[in-house]
């Protein structure tokens, strides 16, 4: 890796001590469930964003989620990290994503909409994948602000043109010398997270070439539909989901029931 990468992976401002702690706690097949708890409850941040976000209407909780132990035993470890994930980018000192020509806000809300659509339609039959991706699934388009990151260092200048992710992920690497993914799966390595979680950031858009083949697959459907530049219609994933044996019926209606959402 050329030394500008190297630096942009060491420099990059990092994550909270409390996300770092979380991380060494999910390094195990048995997480200290309490260990866990204690952690988010002693950081106001974390624990302030997840029971907004357990609390979102779109779930359909009768009651309100008042606790952390609460959200854990409904959503699981996986989910409640990639909460964690999210809340910790939301506050993160560096929030220039314009080479992309899309605010902060919005960059946020593609990944919102990623991660419903992973929920609603994996949630059931293959909610071994939402816990093999140990959620990645709230931040896939992290590579996007570390590419960012690295134009803000050079000094450089860019506003990236293709429409779809596969096209930025070329324009990315023909630019930089690596895309935002290998970027991003660079900087989670060196921050010391799981090989999985590292394997699913780096290879969710080249599924063949990951660990798990069909989790990553997953994740490309969902950056293949909802795109920082907009919306895709649902028949673009549909041979991905044939190739990688997903039935699309609950693909479909998940992508229909976010479509509905605002």
């Amino acid at each position: 890796m050329k030394e500008s990468l190297l630096y942009t992976i060491e420099s990059f401002p990092p994550l909270p001590e409390s996300i770092h702690q979380i991380n060494e706690l999910c390094r195990v097949e048995e997480v200290d469930l309490r260990a866990f708890t204690r952690i988010i409850e002693s950081d106001p941040l974390l624990y302030t964003d997840i029971l907004r976000f357990s609390n979102v209407p779109s779930h359909g909780f009768r009651y309100p989620i008042t606790s952390i132990s609460q959200a854990i035993a409904l959503f699981g470890i996986s989910t409640i990290r990639g909460m964690a994930l999210s809340a910790a980018l939301r506050a993160h000192p560096f929030r220039d994503i314009s080479p992309y020509g899309i605010s902060i806000s919005e960059w946020f809300k593609v990944m919102e909409k990623q991660q419903r659509f992973t929920d609603l339609w994996l949630g059931k039959k293959h909610r071994s994948i939402l816990q093999s991706a140990g959620g990645l699934t709230f931040i896939l388009e992290i590579g996007r602000l570390v590419a960012s990151y690295a134009l803000m260092l050079e000094n450089r200048s860019h506003t990236f043109v293709e429409n779809g992710p596969d096209g930025l992920f070329l324009e990315e690497a023909a630019l930089l010398g690596k895309s935002g993914d290998g970027l991003a799966a660079q900087l989670f390595l060196h921050w010391n997270f799981d090989p999985l979680f590292v394997n699913a950031l780096e290879y969710s858009l080249m599924p063949e070439e990951g660990i798990e083949p069909k989790s990553c697959a997953a994740l490309k459907c969902a950056r293949t539909l909802f795109t920082l530049r907009g919306i895709h219609p649902f028949e673009t994933i549909e041979p991905l989901l044939g190739k990688f044996y997903f039935e699309p019926d609950d693909a479909k209606t998940a992508y229909e029931i976010v479509m509905t959402q605002p």
